[in-house]
């Protein structure tokens, strides 16, 4: 095939006579995902993996041979990105830069740092009081303490969220489509499901272990584990997301 990948798709698309909106509304392929695509500029995707699942949808939504594009595709060599997960982005802010003199910044900086070396003497003072006049054997607060929580834990048992499954009973994943849906499933490393769930189906999974989801775009589904309603993960997409016995959790 001496045209490119992207020439291929958006000569299809053209004969068609379909915006990149009127196919999104029918492959829930964002818009954005669709471009790149034409393009050619598979890089910028999250992975080769969804780099695949999409341009394999795209083609076959367009009548062209996907098998050829996906062959040509892997001619290209592309290697991982580095990992980009987006999960419940925060809103941001935009604010206009603030010009600081040198001689205030300096003044600021030790003003803090008196602060913090005051703050810093007052809770060392007052730990080793408690410590000289704790009773032996009586643990405080802070001993029964926890581990701080990981944040990438979207939820977990220590976090109260999530249900206490035992060890030796089997995790029961269900999914339910609010949308259309790409998904990648694996359970105890096995890919089970590797495609489109359309709106309103639901599927269920099981694992001894762990199950792990790749998902492009999480607010279109909706997770139950062992009859415990998990919810909608977030928003965008998830390059990989665990679910174990103790909670659900975006891989580092």
């Amino acid at each position: 095939m001496s045209a490119s990948i992207g020439s291929v798709l958006k000569e299809a698309r053209d004969k068609k006579t379909l915006t990149l909106e009127a196919v999104h509304s029918k492959t829930k392929i964002h818009p954005r995902v669709l471009q790149l695509l034409e393009d050619d500029k598979f890089d910028k995707l999250p992975s080769p993996l969804f780099a695949r699942s999409f341009l394999k949808s795209y083609a076959e939504f367009l009548e062209v041979d996907s098998e050829e594009l996906l062959k040509n595709y892997e001619k290209m060599g592309l290697k991982n990105p580095e990992q980009t997960i987006f999960i419940r982005p925060a809103e941001e802010t935009l604010r206009k830069p603030v010009r600081i003199d040198s001689r205030t910044a300096v003044t600021a900086a030790v003003i803090l740092a008196g602060v913090c070396f005051v703050v810093l003497f007052f809770f060392a003072a007052r730990s080793l009081k408690e410590r000289f006049l704790r009773p032996a054997g009586v643990q405080t607060q802070t001993a029964k303490a926890k581990a701080p929580k990981d944040a990438a834990w979207l939820r977990s048992v220590a976090q109260g969220n999530f249900p206490e499954i035992r060890r030796n009973a089997p995790l029961e994943l269900q999914v339910k489509a609010l949308d259309n849906v790409w998904l990648r499933v694996t359970c105890d490393g096995k890919v089970l499901f590797q495609a489109i769930l359309k709106r309103g189906a639901s599927e269920t999974w099981k694992a001894r272990a762990k199950i792990e989801i790749w998902t492009g775009n999480s607010s279109n589904m909706y997770l139950a584990l062992n009859g415990f309603g998990i919810g909608s993960p977030g928003k965008g997409v998830i390059k990989k997301m665990s679910i174990t016995h103790e909670g659900v959790k975006i891989a580092q």
